[in-house]
């Protein structure tokens, strides 16, 4: 018993002794394409450095349709596509909300409804404050985080601006982690390099210059943590919404030439260049508006869809808020709707198998493993990944462990006490077994002992009168008796005759 008591009470100091919690960043710098690292030949020692004490994805992120913005970022923290989660696109048109939503690029100061994001998504900041005593999230900038969603705001936010600092962001973050309360949780958004990639297009020597500087901030950050102490205990997930492909004025796709422009309304701010449109034909219209997109697509290099045909693998029709008319341009053209005053730049929002549009992503920390790639990963991953990470139960989701699972390492004293635990295992049930085996043989021979002897005959008949048998002969009742048992008790069955 008493080994049995020590057994349980080592068995529990094991599972205790692997639960130690870590505290989670998470960084999304808009608009880094995945192959930035490799091919705009910026120095970037702290990137480099991460990728070596940490896991990257050598062909980044496999991110969601479209690859703009907001449904990325949503998809990010919530798992889900977009037609699961609502966030269908940067500009977002609800049949029952009558408040029309603006992204806060465009009025910083603007409120939406929050319903256009409390529509069915969990984000990861209500997983870690619903589901932990001690959970408490900080979020700067982060899309949708200003809206409360299943009644919850993160523990703390930074309201979007677009002209911060990133080492500003990096010194709030960094005093929430280690405030009196300190969060637990903690999402960064930064700007760049997306509106520099806009501006100049993904292959400037802009771009080159931006990714420099965020570098340069990157180890600000890994400075700032070192200075209190934190980087053994949080765990560091960098990654990006989409990457960027460049565009020119001469394959831009003027949509006032095809469709009366009195016919449809789109969503989007501006003229324009749109890698993808949300259209909505005048009422009897969806037909004609549709017929004539459709008549020129093919040598205009873009494609158009009806609702019901938008293909399946977007993960993008089967939502309520889903255009009557989609229509989506090849990579490098983009739609306009009158002058514009760009000549060259870059663009995003295209079909998410364009490698163009996958974004980077690396991760650090206590525990992912060191120097450790794969292929790719998806965005959806994200989410169960992150709640993986915190100790949490992930909401239903989208996204897989299968891929991100190899990411992480299971720390060299996890594995001596996952070591410990298993031979403690074989003990319990060998000790267990030793005794059970024992107890039953004394049983039977205390059983035997109390029956006493065996009847000196036991008369067994057969037909016409044949010799009969014994039941037992002594070497077979000797099988169960102890080989220290000295009892005379024991007799030989007769054998006896009758007539029948």
């Amino acid at each position: 018993m008493h080994l049995f008591i020590a057994i349980i009470y080592l068995l529990h100091l094991s599972s205790g002794h692997s639960e130690k919690e870590y505290s989670l960043l998470l960084i999304s710098f808009d608009g880094f394409r995945w192959n930035y690292l490799t091919e705009t030949h910026a120095e970037i020692p702290t990137l480099k450095k991460l990728m070596e004490s940490g896991v990257y994805a050598k062909d980044g992120l496999k991110n969601v349709f479209p690859t703009n913005t907001l449904p990325n970022h949503w998809s990010m923290v919530t798992g889900l596509y977009p037609e699961s989660h609502g966030v269908l696109d940067n500009y977002i048109k609800d049949p029952n909300i009558s408040k029309p939503f603006i992204p806060k690029f465009i009025q910083p100061d603007y409120q939406n409804d929050p319903r256009y994001y409390d529509a069915g998504g969990e984000p990861i900041w209500v997983t870690n404050q619903f589901q932990k005593s001690h959970g408490r999230s900080g979020s700067i900038m982060w899309w949708g985080s200003e809206n409360l969603v299943k009644f919850m705001k993160p523990t703390l936010t930074m309201s979007y601006e677009d002209n911060i600092l990133f080492n500003e962001a990096v010194d709030t973050i960094v005093n929430w982690f280690t405030s009196e309360f300190p969060i637990n949780l903690g999402l960064l958004y930064f700007p760049e390099p997306d509106s520099t990639g806009h501006k100049y297009g993904p292959n400037s020597v802009n771009i080159t210059k931006k990714i420099e500087e965020v570098d340069n901030g990157l180890k600000y950050l890994l400075a700032k943590l070192a200075e209190k102490d934190l980087l053994d205990d949080i765990n560091i997930i960098i990654t990006s919404d989409h990457g960027m492909s460049e565009i020119t004025k001469e394959n831009f796709i003027d949509l006032n030439d095809i469709v009366d422009p009195a016919s449809f309304e789109y969503l989007g701010s501006g003229n324009g260049p749109y890698s993808s449109l949300s259209i909505f034909p005048k009422e009897g219209k969806l037909d004609e508006v549709y017929n004539q997109l459709k008549s020129q697509s093919e040598s205009k290099n873009y494609q158009v869809f009806k609702a019901e045909e938008i293909p399946d693998r977007f993960n993008y029709k089967h939502n309520k808020r889903v255009p009557p008319i989609l229509a989506l341009a090849k990579p490098k053209y983009s739609f306009i709707l009158g002058d514009v005053t760009l000549t060259i730049g870059g663009n995003h929002g295209y079909d998410n198998e364009v490698k163009d549009m996958h974004p980077f992503f690396i991760a650090t920390g206590p525990s992912f493993k060191k120097g450790f790639s794969i292929d790719s990963l998806n965005t959806v991953d994200l989410y169960p990944l992150m709640c993986h990470l915190l100790g949490l139960h992930p909401a239903p989701n989208n996204g897989s462990m299968k891929n991100v699972s190899q990411l992480l390492q299971e720390g060299p004293e996890n594995t001596i006490w996952t070591f410990g635990t298993y031979i403690l295992v074989l003990i319990v049930i060998g000790s267990v077994g030793g005794v059970f085996t024992v107890a039953a043989c004394r049983h039977h021979r205390y059983l035997k002992r109390r029956r006493g002897p065996l009847p000196a005959t036991i008369k067994y008949s057969t037909p016409g009168g044949a010799a009969k048998a014994a039941l037992l002969s002594a070497d077979d009742d000797d099988e169960f008796d102890d080989a220290n048992d000295n009892t005379t008790d024991d007799k030989m069955l007769e054998l006896v005759t009758t007539k029948w």
